[in-house]
């Protein structure tokens, strides 16, 4: 009995320490001259077993293997988004993806002085695990982002991205994972007796 009870207790430090490591581990945040504050590159993770929202990250359980990209961006004149055309992530290794099945969505602007600010959500379902691994594995470097302008032309903006700011989604990934893993294993222990 004693010794069970030492080991969960250990359990509850391992888990404890674990879930410090990936809170201080969140904010990925990039800037730019027409990008006004922060990037938040949000996914989910189809294994999670509860939700959590954070600065910079949001899993759902119920949701599957989502990407979410939120950002704010200036600009004198409206523009929408062309749904149409794909987001671009070039990578730190020189390959890119191009996501085609995304929804986007930009939200009523406010303006200060004579520029208009827009905050604006992208939204990716990948496909399987192997394709969201594939993903978070690589630091990101840029981020083009398709937009029609006050002129109804088909633009891009490019987003650049410091790679060392997205270079441990993997270990973030597999540490959250790790530690609902061992709640579980906790919880189904403490069950037990």
């Amino acid at each position: 009995m004693f010794s069970s009870l030492m080991l969960s207790a250990q359990n509850n430090m391992d888990t404890n320490s674990i879930m410090y490591d990936i809170l201080k581990n969140r904010a990925y945040i990039t800037e730019r001259d027409k990008l006004t504050s922060k990037i938040n590159i949000l996914t989910s993770w189809k294994n999670t077993q509860k939700y959590m929202r954070e600065n910079s990250f949001r899993f759902f359980k119920r949701y599957g293997r989502t990407l979410t990209l939120e950002f704010r961006y200036r600009y004198p004149y409206y523009f929408q988004v062309a749904s149409s055309t794909p987001i671009i992530f070039m990578f730190d290794d020189g390959s890119t993806l191009e996501l085609t099945n995304i929804q986007k969505t930009v939200y009523n602007p406010f303006t200060m002085g004579n520029l208009k600010y827009y905050d604006i959500e992208v939204r990716y379902k990948f496909n399987n695990d192997n394709e969201f691994d594939n993903f978070t594995t690589k630091s990101i470097s840029n981020i083009r982002f398709n937009f029609i302008n006050n002129l109804n032309e088909n633009t891009y903006e490019d987003i650049a991205i410091s790679p060392t700011a997205t270079s441990n989604w993997q270990s973030n990934f597999t540490m959250f994972r790790d530690a609902i893993n061992k709640l579980e294993e906790i919880q189904g222990s403490a069950n037990t007796y």
